[in-house]
């Protein structure tokens, strides 16, 4: 029972944010933050502790990653793999997040490629070596989350 309830939980926050972000390319506080708080108080709730000391190695792992980007990875994004860690745990998160991140350099490929119509041009954007202008990342990491914690669990 209290599987289902953090993947309704997590589900809805991903599905919200992934909306957001598509749409405007910002995952707002004033989603991510309830959710967090709801996070850690269910979490506490229901003796689910391994959660929070995920919570804070997801948050110090995308910290880190913030910071080495540049800003380049928002903040949001941040906010809402802690609050994501926080319904699925550790495992699912991180494991989205590799996947997220496969996912966006096929995006970038795909989409540079057809807009330039250069191979090349895609795999560079691909690999990081040119700018391939903002991708929602957050759009990407609910979804990829959730499918590892089914996965997973």
């Amino acid at each position: 029972m209290i599987a289902h309830i953090n993947f309704i939980l997590a589900g809805m926050l991903a599905a919200i944010c992934a909306w957001t972000d598509m749409k405007s390319m910002t995952i707002y506080n004033r989603h991510t933050y309830p959710a967090a708080v709801i996070g850690t108080v269910y979490s506490i709730a229901t003796a689910q502790y391994s959660h929070l000391y995920g919570a804070l190695v997801v948050f110090a792992m995308y910290l880190f990653l913030f910071i080495l980007a540049g800003g380049k990875l928002g903040g949001g994004d941040l906010k809402l793999a802690v609050a994501l860690s926080l319904f699925l745990g550790m495992e699912p998160v991180i494991c989205g997040s590799i996947l997220a991140g496969l996912v966006l350099m096929a995006w970038g490929f795909a989409s540079t490629w057809h807009r330039t119509g250069q191979v090349k041009a895609g795999v560079m954007v691909a690999l990081g070596r040119l700018p391939g202008g903002a991708v929602p990342y957050g759009a990407v990491l609910g979804p990829t989350a959730i499918l590892a914690a089914v996965f997973i669990y």
